[in-house]
């Protein structure tokens, strides 16, 4: 069965727009905007990639060391820090011979002070417009601490996504092949739609994954936070403004400071000290974000 983007993805200019439109969402930080647009078109994808990816829910990624990251932000004794960069990577030089072997991405910390850029004096567009530059008198010059995150969940798509038979696309040479195959003419290759898809979930999926650690838990310092790719297409980077970790649980507690005041107000006067303490318990666990139930509950 042919997928609705196979025609449209005909015209390059039409494949472009799309991947324009999320990145722009990602860029911006609207993430579940992104993500709908990936879902509702890999629904209709039936393919094994298709499947994965559907299956592949934001819950089933997540990222270890959030805290140990904290800690050697602490601790660092240098020049202040006012940046962190959190890039995903795969290995630069790959084998893929023994196809058994699982490729598990890495995540690559680093640590900038204004000596690099000067951070703390710009806003979160002027980080983000000077990091798509990727201008080398800085970016990627930071320190390299030990500090190490560890991301789970993407193993398996990551695998499938560099093992991929059809990973480009040359629309003046692909008539050829594509009569040997059966293509219609002005037809995109099915396997080139699942994996152009699936290449942008999983950058959709990893970005996703820090922003739930940075509004969930924040970081030791008020710094933002550069997201991006490395040896991994697509490369696609994003800005997070961190809070501290203490004004997230100030936070935290002023919500259900609130929650508390409002059951008050609204109890009526035949409840009873009991019931009043089971309404509590429970809207404040409906106030936790649901990361901690996935942190807490890894698979």
């Amino acid at each position: 069965m042919e997928h609705h983007l196979q025609k449209s993805w005909a015209d390059e200019a039409a494949e472009n727009a799309y991947f324009q439109r999320i990145e722009a969402m990602v860029h911006a930080g609207d993430l579940d905007a992104a993500s709908a647009i990936l879902e509702e078109d890999l629904a209709s994808l039936d393919t094994p990639l298709g499947q994965l990816c559907r299956d592949l829910s934001e819950e089933a990624v997540d990222i270890a060391g959030w805290e140990e990251l904290g800690d050697s932000i602490a601790q660092y004794e240098g020049e202040p820090i006012t940046a962190v960069h959190i890039m995903i990577s795969n290995e630069p030089d790959l084998v893929f011979e023994d196809k058994s072997v699982t490729h598990h991405p890495m995540i690559e910390v680093m640590f900038y002070s204004d000596e690099h850029l000067a951070f703390s004096e710009m806003s979160r567009d002027e980080i983000l417009a000077a990091s798509l530059e990727e201008d080398e008198s800085w970016w990627g010059q930071g320190e390299d601490m030990e500090a190490y995150l560890e991301i789970n969940g993407l193993s398996q798509l990551n695998t499938a996504l560099l093992h991929h038979k059809r990973q480009y696309y040359f629309r003046d040479q692909m008539h050829i092949l594509d009569e040997k195959n059966g293509l219609a003419a002005n037809t995109a290759p099915l396997l080139y739609v699942e994996f152009r898809l699936a290449s942008m979930l999983r950058a959709v999926r990893y970005h996703q994954a820090v922003k739930a650690l940075i509004e969930g838990f924040g970081l030791r310092k008020n710094v933002p936070v550069l997201v991006g790719m490395h040896n991994m297409k697509p490369e696609i980077s994003s800005v997070y403004m961190a809070k501290s970790a203490a004004v997230v649980e100030l936070t935290k507690t002023a919500k259900l400071a609130v929650t508390i005041k409002r059951n008050l107000e609204e109890i009526p006067e035949e409840f009873s000290g009991s019931s009043l303490r089971q309404r509590v318990l429970v809207e404040a666990e409906e106030e936790k974000p649901g990361f901690f139930r996935r942190l807490f509950g890894r698979r």
